[in-house]
């Protein structure tokens, strides 16, 4: 398939799409798109993937900004076809222009009813401000939110509240069009699967399973008008400044970043107590942070989380002075673990906020437990 357009649109940026071409790449296909802003020609490269089994109603279609298989799969198998737009090398203002100007010759093109988006950071600003091109989007740790009638559902973790400029507090409630959620204890930064030169074990949970049944909802709240879950962000009373909070004395446990910040309250164990709660920080085996330290000052920078294990046995806490309660101290036994995390699991599903196979994940997960 090869779509070649030069669409003149007026607009602030003075957007021109010169050309829109597809070709065969294994399963997929390679997309290569140019857009002329403001004088200058930007090529975006991607990749186009149709669904196996043809959807039975109107077509829709979920843009990408980075290539993922948390959510491809998922939209995929909802009979929705999957565009990755690599915007990263546009300047920012840029982008947000190049996205509409996209959208704008590809549903008439692909003939697409809905058009569903999900980014993360500034590429999640530029979907915000792009958002009238858009039915539903998913953004993850986004400084702005859309503009109705565009529905969205808005993430974001740990390590916003920690880093060096962290998160502010929209002043108001998120709108009708809108539902906000705060991924409890997953440090969301990029880098939290590859940061190496830390001092603590990187906090590497997922949020995937979360995305994923948020994503889910969004396409049937764009789709079939059927209401998303209720909010799961924290209220002011959630937030305490970060130096009134009593950190247990964890070994191993970095200390947290200086300089004035608004950061949810902790438990005992030092784990996040609002937001949405998935079954492995409801009920833990270590106690996760949005924040870690640099082990070496002069290699890279720690952009991660950090994530310390309970001790196993009493015996063991006590040898390490771990004030924490150990495993076999909380849940007894690994039965008891085991069928308190399918309850846990499974209220979440019931409210939508995970689906069934992540429930089942981490489930199967909880019978290897360290104990």
């Amino acid at each position: 398939m090869a779509l070649v357009a030069s669409l003149a649109l007026v607009s602030a940026a003075h957007a021109e799409l010169l050309k829109f071409e597809t070709r065969p790449d294994g399963a997929n296909e390679a997309v290569v798109a140019t857009v002329k802003l403001d004088g200058m020609s930007h090529e975006i490269a991607g990749a186009f993937a149709k669904p196996a089994k043809p959807p039975s109603g109107a077509k829709a279609l979920l843009i990408e900004t980075q290539p993922s298989d948390d959510l491809k799969p998922l939209a995929l198998e909802r009979g929705l076809a999957v565009l990755t737009l690599d915007v990263a090398k546009l300047p920012d203002k840029a982008r947000a222009p190049a996205l509409r100007d996209v959208l704008g010759h590809l549903r008439g093109a692909l003939k697409m009813k809905r058009v569903l988006g999900r980014a993360q950071g500034s590429d999640a600003d530029a979907m915000s401000d792009a958002s009238s091109a858009f039915d539903g989007l998913l953004l993850h740790d986004s400084s702005r939110e859309p503009a109705a009638p565009t529905r969205f559902m808005a993430t974001w973790g740990a390590d916003a509240y920690w880093r060096e400029k962290p998160r502010v507090e929209f002043a108001n409630a998120a709108p009708a069009n809108g539902r906000r959620f705060y991924l409890a204890g997953i440090a969301s930064s990029t880098a939290s699967t590859t940061a190496t030169n830390c001092v603590a074990p990187v906090n590497a949970r997922p949020s995937a399973p979360a995305l994923r049944a948020l994503f889910a909802a969004l396409d049937e709240w764009t789709a079939k008008g059927v209401a998303p879950p209720a909010a799961r962000a924290p209220l002011d009373g959630d937030l305490a400044p970060a130096q009134d909070l009593k950190w247990p004395k964890i070994p191993g446990l970095p200390a947290p970043p200086e300089g004035a910040r608004r950061v949810p309250r902790i438990d005992a164990d030092g784990n996040e107590t609002s937001g949405l709660r998935l079954p492995d920080v409801a009920l833990p085996v270590a106690t996760f942070t949005g924040f870690n330290a640099q082990k070496d000052k002069k290699g890279p920078p720690c952009a991660a989380g950090a994530a310390i294990p309970f001790a196993a046995t009493k015996v063991d806490r006590e040898k390490n002075a771990d004030p924490r309660p150990a495993l076999v101290e909380r849940y007894g036994s690994r039965a008891y673990f085991v069928a308190t995390m399918r309850v846990i699991a499974d209220k979440l599903v019931k409210e939508r906020l995970l689906l069934q196979q992540d429930a089942d994940a981490y489930v199967a997960a909880a019978r290897s437990a360290p104990f």
